[in-house]
């Protein structure tokens, strides 16, 4: 294989790591949105929406 070859698989290796990575955020923050409702744009914009860390 050549290099450039190489170098084009890397790339879409990790693009594909980069989506999967994505997919797997939007699925946490639906699954958080379920059990907790939806997180005020407003609250996040002054940073007083509630932290990960802080909801049980």
């Amino acid at each position: 294989m050549s290099g450039d070859a190489v170098d084009f698989s890397t790339y879409l290796e990790k693009a594909a790591q980069r989506q999967i990575e994505r997919d797997n955020l939007d699925e946490l923050i639906a699954d958080f949105d379920r059990v907790h409702g939806p997180v005020d744009p407003e609250a996040v914009a002054t940073g007083d929406a509630p932290r990960a860390d802080a909801v049980a």
